[in-house]
């Protein structure tokens, strides 16, 4: 008989593996997603608040400081579960040689493959969950959109961190990260709504940026703000970015691994 594919024992070991590391220093790798959205909600919500008022989406006018807070949601999952898959994912391939450890034992290489990529699924939703509450605390966001919002991050962080294992396959120097952070991952963080309505834009750069995930990410993540109405074609957008990545991600570091 074959063995499976994967197995959910195989899986849950691997990410198992990475959450015990992570444990040791957790302090260390909450406060990034907890500084981040304080430092952004801060200079860009109370520095611009007085300037800008109320912004206008959905047909609508809404306060500044609600308008950006689900966006720092966004980025938080965005930044955490990329950089994951990217560059802690690379390390682990090409320098501590974790990926050739776990396979020597009783693991396949969708087990490894699968389990670090919900690894950086996870750190996506830490990111992203720490950062809503924030917003709650804030009184920016509802703790019951937070919870409704919590598939959508996951999603997104399952989007993103498919993307980080996609790079991590493709680079053979850790330097050469920085190509997609800077062709694609800033481009998206400052183009696609995060501080401003994409419908101020030229068009044609408004609709490049609203085709970038993380465009479609923010927009349901503001769904208490109002949806688009073809909200359902940015789920499915996003799960097909999802699956494509996760394949070309497979299939980039699978060889470097079975020869």
């Amino acid at each position: 008989m074959k063995s499976p594919l994967f197995t959910f024992w195989g899986v849950y070991s691997v990410w198992h593996r990475h959450a015990k590391v992570y444990q040791r220093t957790w302090l260390v790798n909450c406060l990034p997603p907890l500084s981040e959205p304080i430092i952004y909600l801060v200079a860009f919500g109370y520095g611009l608040t007085p300037l800008v008022g109320d912004v206008p989406y959905g047909g609508q006018t809404v306060p500044y400081l609600k308008f950006i807070a689900p966006a720092m949601m966004a980025i938080g999952v965005l930044f955490q579960s990329f950089f994951e898959g990217a560059y802690a994912s690379f390390i682990r391939l090409n320098f501590q040689k974790t990926w050739q450890a776990l396979l020597t034992g009783p693991l396949s290489f969708s087990d490894v493959f699968i389990g670090d990529w919900l690894w950086a699924t996870t750190k996506g939703m830490i990111a992203g969950t720490l950062t809503g509450l924030i917003a709650v605390i804030w009184g920016l966001y509802s703790g019951w959109n937070l919870l409704l919002s919590l598939p959508v991050m996951l999603l997104g962080s399952t989007l993103f961190g498919a993307m980080g294992l996609f790079t991590a396959g493709s680079v053979r120097q850790i330097d050469q990260v920085n190509i997609p952070i800077f062709l694609f991952i800033i481009p998206m963080f400052t183009l696609c709504g995060t501080y401003f309505p994409r419908s101020t834009l030229p068009p044609v750069l408004g609709n490049i940026a609203s085709v970038l995930p993380l465009a479609s990410l923010i927009d349901l993540l503001r769904w208490n703000l109002g949806l688009p109405s073809l909200w359902w074609l940015q789920v499915l957008w996003l799960f097909s970015l999802m699956v494509i990545f996760a394949i070309l991600a497979a299939r980039r570091i699978y060889p470097q691994l079975i020869k």
